[in-house]
C-alpha cells in the first residue's frame, strides 16, 4: 500500500473514531428532529448552527462513503449514524429563515435571505447543509429536498443583491468572500438547472476572483473561462484583499491559518461542483483557484515546517497545532498537482492522527477552545481531504522530499507588508515579527536537526500582551499620588522603524521599543547564525518605576502530551544557572542568567511551560543564545 493510500485510509479511520464523539454529542428532539450540542445548543448563531451543520455533514459522509471501508467504534451502528445525520439535517433546514418550520431555542431563525435580513457566515453553514444533503440525497423525501432548494436559493439570491467587499488592511475580506463562493458552488452543483443558475455562476466567479484578490489583478487580462465567455480577471476584480507581498491580515494581524484557509474554501467550491454534478459538469470555472498557487509560493511555503505545520510569527487567536491547513494542501495537490503540498498533506494527516490518539472519545484535541464547534471544523477538514482525493486522485504525483523543499526555500525572507523576517537552515527555522496590526513584537524558533514527528512543535508561538517569545517583557509598578502601588501595563511600541538586513540564509534585526507606558526604552538586536539565534539588548529606565519581574528572553515550551511530556527530563538537563538544554534539541545560554522554568498554563489549547533565562531577576542588559544542537 502506498503512503498516500495509507494516509487516506488513516483519514477514514480517524473519522470513524470520531463517531464516538459525534454520537455522544447528539441530542434527540422528537420523531423528526435532532441536533448536536455546542456552546449554544439549538441556537441561531455560529455557536449553534455551525456546530450542528458540520457534525451532521460528517455523520452523513460516513454513511455514504465509509461503510465498506472501516469499522465503527464498539456500540455504534451505521443505522444510528443514518438517523443522526437525517434528523440533524432536518433541524438545520427547518430553522432557516427561508423555510421557517421550526424556531431555534432563542425564538429566532438563522440565515440570509436579503440585504435587509442577512447573517454573517450563514453561507458557510449553508454549504455544510448542502454537503450533508448531497450525501443523503437518495433517501431524502421530496418535501425535504424542496426545503433544501428553498434554503440554498435564498442564500444565493442574497449574494446577488449584496456588494462584494474588499480591503486588506487589518481585516481582509478574503476568507469571507471565500465562503460566499462555497454556497454558490454547492447550490449550482445540487440544482444546476435552476433558472437563476447563470446569475449564481457569474456571482460565484466574481466572489472567487475577489477572495485572494491582489493589486496585480487590476491589469490581468487573462480570460477566465474561454468555454463560457470572454471576461478577464480585471473585468471581475473589485479591489485587493491581499497586500502587495501576497500576505493578508485578519482580526488585525497576520497568521498562517487565515492566510491559507481561502485555498481550502475555493477548493471545496470546486469539489462541490464536480462531486455534485459528476464527471461532465454543466458549471465549472477556472476562477475557483484564483491566485492560490501564488499565495502558496510567495507566502505559505516560506513558513511551512517539516511536519506540515505552518509557523505563526504573531501567535494565533484559536487552538494551536490543529493542522487544519490539511485541506488547503489537498486542494493544491489534487487540483494543481503541487508535489510540496502532497508531502505536507501526508505529514499533517499523520500529526492529526497522533493527536487524536491522545483522547478517549475520538475528539481531535484535549483542550478545545470552542468545544464541539472546533471538533466539527476539524472533522470537516479531514473529511474534505479524503473527498479531494476521491474526486481528484493524485495517481502518479510523487510528493517532494523535505531536503529538496528546504533547499528551494533556504534563503532568509522579509515580508515587508507585515514586517516579518524568517530563516530556514538545515538545523532550525526561526522567525520574528514587528507587526503593525496588533503591534506584536515576538518570534520563535524550531530546531530541525535529527527531526522526528514527535519532537516538532517544541517552541509554542506564544504572544503575551503584545510581546512574547524572545523579547519577553518586564512587569513593573509605581506609586500614584496617594502612595498606592499601581501595576503598569507591559505594552510595547516601536520607536522609529526596525532595521532588518538579509545575508543569504540569515538575517539581522535591530529596533527600539518603548515599553510599560513608555517608562522603559529597550534597544535590541536579533541575529540568526548557522548555529542559532543571538539576542542582546540594553534597557533604560526613563522615569521612576519598580521592576518587579524581568521576563526577557522567555520561551514558551510545549508540555502538552501531543509533544511528549518532558518536564522531568528538562530539569535534569539544566547544566548551570546560565545554561539549559530543552529535550536535547535546543540549548539556551544566557550571560549572567539564572534559568527558571514554570508558569505552567494552557495557552491556545496547548499545555505550556515558560523558560525564563534570567529567572525574573531584574537586569538592564541581556545576552542570550538559542542554539539548535
Amino acid at each position: 500500500m502506498t503512503s498516500l493510500l495509507l494516509s487516506l485510509l488513516t483519514a477514514l479511520q480517524m473519522l470513524s473514531s470520531f463517531m464516538h464523539y459525534v454520537v455522544n454529542d447528539y441530542q434527540p428532539i422528537d420523531s423528526l428532529y435532532g441536533c448536536f450540542r455546542g456552546e449554544n445548543t439549538m441556537g441561531a448563531d455560529e455557536r449553534g448552527v455551525r456546530t450542528n451543520a458540520d457534525l451532521s455533514m460528517v455523520a452523513a459522509f460516513m454513511g455514504r462513503y465509509a461503510k465498506e471501508q472501516v469499522t465503527l467504534p464498539q456500540g455504534i451502528t451505521w443505522e444510528q449514524l443514518d438517523t443522526i445525520s437525517l434528523k440533524s439535517l432536518r433541524y438545520a433546514v427547518a430553522t432557516h429563515k427561508a423555510v421557517r418550520k421550526r424556531v431555534c431555542k432563542d425564538g429566532r431563525y438563522w440565515g440570509s435571505v436579503s440585504v435587509k435580513d442577512h447573517q454573517w457566515e450563514s453561507s458557510l453553514w449553508a454549504m455544510s447543509v448542502a454537503y450533508s444533503a448531497f450525501f443523503q440525497w437518495d433517501r431524502l423525501p421530496q418535501s425535504l429536498k424542496d426545503d433544501i432548494h428553498t434554503l440554498l436559493k435564498a442564500e444565493c439570491n442574497y449574494e446577488l443583491q449584496r456588494t462584494i467587499p474588499t480591503g486588506y488592511i487589518g481585516d481582509t475580506k478574503a476568507e469571507e468572500n471565500g465562503w460566499e463562493v462555497d454556497v454558490l458552488a454547492a447550490t449550482l452543483g445540487l440544482f444546476p438547472a435552476d433558472s437563476l443558475a447563470p446569475q449564481w455562476f457569474e456571482r460565484m466567479r466574481a466572489f472567487a476572483i475577489n477572495s485572494y484578490s491582489h493589486p496585480s489583478d487590476a491589469s490581468n487580462r487573462m480570460v477566465i473561462d474561454p468555454w463560457y465567455d470572454n471576461k478577464t480577471v480585471a473585468d471581475l476584480y473589485k479591489g485587493p484583499n491581499l497586500y502587495p507581498d501576497w500576505t493578508l491580515q485578519n482580526h488585525n494581524f497576520f497568521h498562517t491559518s487565515y492566510q491559507n484557509v481561502v485555498i481550502q474554501e475555493l477548493g471545496e467550491a470546486a469539489l462541490a461542483l464536480r462531486l455534485f454534478q459528476g464527471s461532465n459538469p454543466r458549471w465549472h470555472s477556472n476562477a475557483l483557484l484564483h491566485n492560490c498557487d501564488s499565495v502558496a509560493k510567495n507566502v505559505l511555503n516560506w513558513l511551512t515546517l517539516p511536519d506540515g505545520e505552518q509557523a505563526m510569527p504573531n501567535g494565533n487567536d484559536w487552538s494551536l497545532y490543529l493542522y487544519d491547513q490539511v485541506t488547503s494542501y489537498s486542494t493544491l495537490a489534487c487540483m494543481l498537482g503541487d508535489r510540496d503540498a502532497l508531502m505536507f498533506e501526508q505529514q499533517a494527516l499523520q500529526q492529526i492522527a497522533l493527536r487524536q490518539r491522545l483522547t478517549k472519545d475520538g475528539s481531535w484535541l484535549l483542550h478545545p477552545d470552542v468545544g464541539a464547534r472546533r471538533m466539527g471544523v476539524e472533522a470537516h477538514r479531514v473529511m474534505m481531504t479524503w473527498l479531494m482525493h476521491h474526486v481528484f486522485p493524485t495517481d502518479g504525483l510523487k510528493p517532494s522530499t523535505w531536503s529538496d523543499f528546504a533547499q528551494r526555500y533556504a534563503k532568509a525572507k522579509w515580508f515587508p507588508c507585515q514586517n516579518i523576517v524568517r530563516t530556514l537552515t538545515k538545523d532550525y527555522f526561526a522567525c520574528f515579527s514587528f507587526s503593525k496590526g496588533l503591534k506584536s513584537f515576538t518570534g520563535y524558533m524550531e530546531p530541525l536537526k535529527g527531526y522526528d514527528l514527535w519532537e516538532g512543535n517544541l517552541i509554542v508561538p506564544y504572544r503575551h500582551y503584545n510581546t512574547g517569545n524572545i523579547i519577553g517583557w518586564y512587569e513593573t509598578s509605581k506609586k500614584d499620588k496617594d502612595g498606592k502601588v499601581v501595576r503598569m501595563k507591559p505594552n510595547a511600541r516601536l520607536l522609529g522603524e526596525p532595521k532588518v538586513r538579509l545575508y543569504g540564509n540569515y538575517f539581522s534585526a535591530e529596533a527600539q521599543l518603548l515599553e510599560n507606558d513608555s517608562s522603559l526604552l529597550r534597544h535590541f538586536t536579533l541575529l540568526s547564525t548557522p548555529k542559532g539565534l543571538l539576542y542582546n539588548d540594553t534597557v533604560k529606565v526613563l522615569r521612576h518605576v519598580t521592576i518587579d519581574k524581568d521576563k526577557t528572553g522567555m520561551l514558551a515550551i510545549s508540555n502538552d502530551p501531543f509533544a511528549g511530556l518532558w518536564r522531568s527530563e528538562y530539569y535534569q538537563k539544566i547544566t548551570g544557572k546560565d545554561k539549559a538544554s530543552v529535550k536535547g534539541l535546543l540549548n539556551v545560554e544566557a550571560k549572567g542568567g539564572s534559568m527558571r522554568v514554570g508558569d505552567e498554563s494552557i495557552d491556545n489549547s496547548i499545555n505550556t511551560l515558560k523558560l525564563y533565562p534570567y529567572g525574573g531577576k531584574a537586569r538592564r542588559k541581556h545576552e542570550i543564545k538559542y542554539l539548535a544542537k
